[in-house]
């Protein structure tokens, strides 16, 4: 039939296995992401009603304006003081997350900052605080200064200028973000693998390489295979989590770019699981393996955690981690709104190429799995 044929044919099987099995592959690509979303969207929402000492020195109009914005915000509470010092101590003792101080002059112009201070050992209530702030800001065309009480060092009250969850997000966003990358790379490495290695103890494997069938359709058909698994368990997390309250700040396009994103994850992670698979013989062994590779990629990948927050030694590792690149892609589709053309441009590429690498190890590893059968 011709190598397109053969390739065709052969994931049209491996599509009426998976139909034949629905009762179990379904529930399956179901039960995983939907316990992840739950456990962990239900302890980490984003902190409502924080604390933030304002200190104003201006009590001008526009000094009142930037006040009451704020206040109109579900994120953040309001607590006034007539001194720095006061609001300082008050952070100081963790009874506020962050302090804000509008100088003299703020609403005659002569002073266009307001300066912002953070609690480091409060994170997420300080993200929350530093994202209302800014944003705070730019609806009255002010600048945030972020500063810290010893005057550039890092103690307990420092700058976190990195809004991870932010507050025109939740944390649900951020989880699910790196839960359907996680999803789609453990999706094609089990996926692929063991139907690779099923056929392998049935014993059709050995009936299809005795054929003249050609061995790359055979590779190429278990890679289209794992990576419709790897797609399935995906969106499938996806939906379960903008049903749960997740969002995708970057629309209609935002969920396009998503979805090719995920596509070149388990296209790639398919072609690895194949690369696994043509020397493991037995399926016990194949889950260890697969398993040993993929958390440490999902964990390193900040699929749990920012990468930012992981040990320096380990960070030679996340830079050529191709699930870096995906779950920040990802999140900045999530929960910052945008995905710049450079940003996936660059983030496709690396990916592709992670795939040609893993495409070209499967078939030098598979090209000679007759002789260890």
């Amino acid at each position: 039939m011709g190598f397109i044929g053969d390739t065709y044919t052969l994931f049209l099987r491996e599509m009426l296995i998976f139909k034949k099995n629905i009762r179990v592959n379904l529930p399956r690509s179901l039960i995983f992401p939907l316990i992840f979303i739950v456990l962990l969207g239900s302890f980490g929402n984003t902190p409502k009603n924080v604390p933030v000492a304002v200190v104003n020195y201006d009590n001008g109009q526009a000094a009142l304006n930037f006040i009451n914005l704020m206040q109109g915000s579900s994120a953040v509470k309001v607590v006034s003081q007539t001194t720095q010092q006061g609001a300082m101590a008050l952070l100081s003792r963790g009874t506020v997350a962050g302090v804000l101080v509008i100088p003299s002059g703020f609403s005659g112009g002569q002073e266009g900052n307001v300066y912002l201070y953070l609690d480091n050992s409060q994170p997420q209530s300080a993200e929350v605080v530093g994202a209302t702030v800014d944003a705070t800001a730019a609806k009255v065309g002010a600048g945030t200064v972020a500063d810290n009480v010893n005057g550039g060092g890092r103690g307990l009250v420092s700058v976190i200028s990195s809004y991870v969850f932010g507050a025109k997000s939740n944390y649900l966003s951020f989880v699910v973000g790196g839960l359907i990358i996680m999803v789609a790379s453990f999706g094609a490495i089990f996926s692929a693998g063991f139907t690779l290695l099923s056929d392998r103890e049935l014993g059709n494997l050995k009936a299809f390489l005795i054929t003249p069938i050609n061995k790359f359709s055979i590779l190429l058909s278990k890679i289209a295979y794992g990576t419709f698994q790897s797609l399935l368990s995906a969106y499938i997390g996806l939906v379960i989590g903008l049903l749960y309250g997740a969002t995708i700040g970057a629309g209609i396009l935002g969920l396009l770019e998503l979805i090719w994103i995920v596509f070149l994850v388990g296209l790639g992670f398919s072609a690895l699981a194949i690369a696994l698979a043509a020397r493991v013989k037995q399926i016990q062994t194949y889950a260890l393996v697969g398993q040993t590779v993929a958390m440490p990629l999902a964990f390193l990948g900040g699929a749990f955690v920012p990468v930012n927050l992981l040990p320096n030694f380990l960070l030679p590792v996340v830079a050529v981690n191709p699930l870096t690149y995906a779950v920040n892609a990802v999140r900045d589709i999530m929960i910052k709104g945008v995905l710049p053309i450079n940003t996936l441009v660059s983030t496709s590429a690396i990916l592709a190429v992670f795939t040609g690498v893993m495409m070209v190890l499967a078939y030098l590893l598979f090209r000679n799995t007759g002789e260890h059968l």
